[in-house]
């Protein structure tokens, strides 16, 4: 019997580290795995050809975290998951936090998501500059949408797919995470952030940016002049 939710991987090259993830996730019981290959270099397939539970997409070129979580949904609703759940690559145990997640979406949330922030026990070894960058965004996206999130790069997110079917996705970046969230309130989606059980990176998705804050207030910018607050402008 098929899974009604799979965990999507965007991945690129670092295969060991990719094999050390997805055996751990693949102990998880009633989902499937996609691996989103975002044009490694490393032929990653030979890894798990001798799975058939692991699913499979290569990009022909790197085109992008925002481009291979697109990918991802649009393999979920063709395939008919009910949910799908998104994890860094980065990561390397997220079994607490998947089953926090479908537990809130089958509670009836359209979007889930874990924030490295909030109840971090360390939070105290983040680089300040991570923390200053994430706040003024957050604050920033909040002020646009309504929404009370303080983790809004988190790649640890579930969605329940047909959610995401009105939606214009179109960033090929991070900030694909930002038009989710400002769409997720032009119409009118609930989204529910919880804490991060999971030993993740905190930070590596600004360091590809450059001047990343104005990066990402830029893609928040543009987007709201689309979709705010249930209007469009």
């Amino acid at each position: 019997m098929k899974s009604s939710t799979i965990i999507i991987i965007p991945v690129y090259n670092s295969s060991t580290r990719i094999k050390e993830l997805v055996n751990k996730l693949s102990n998880y019981k009633n989902t499937d795995i996609l691996l989103v290959d975002d044009g490694s270099t490393e032929n990653l397939l030979d890894m798990f050809e001798d799975n058939s539970s692991i699913k499979y997409i290569k990009h022909e070129t790197c085109l992008g975290y925002g481009a291979s979580i697109i990918t991802g949904y649009k393999y979920a609703r063709d395939f008919n998951y009910d949910k799908f759940i998104t994890v860094d690559p980065a990561g390397t145990d997220y079994s607490v936090d998947i089953s926090e997640m479908i537990e809130n979406i089958n509670y009836g949330y359209d979007i889930v998501t874990c924030s490295r922030i909030l109840e971090n026990y360390n939070h105290s070894k983040i680089p300040e500059r991570y923390i200053k960058i994430t706040g003024t965004i957050s604050s920033v996206l909040n002020n646009e949408t309504e929404f009370d999130l303080t983790d809004p790069l988190s790649g640890i997110k579930a969605y329940k797919t047909s959610s995401l079917d009105k939606m214009e996705l179109t960033d090929f970046s991070h900030g694909i995470l930002l038009q989710i969230i400002i769409q997720s309130c032009y119409f009118g989606l609930d989204i529910f952030e919880l804490p991060s059980r999971s030993e993740t990176a905190f930070g590596y998705e600004l360091d590809q940016y450059d001047d990343c804050l104005n990066y990402f207030l830029s893609i928040i910018n543009t987007e709201k002049y689309l979709y705010k607050k249930g209007t469009i402008n």
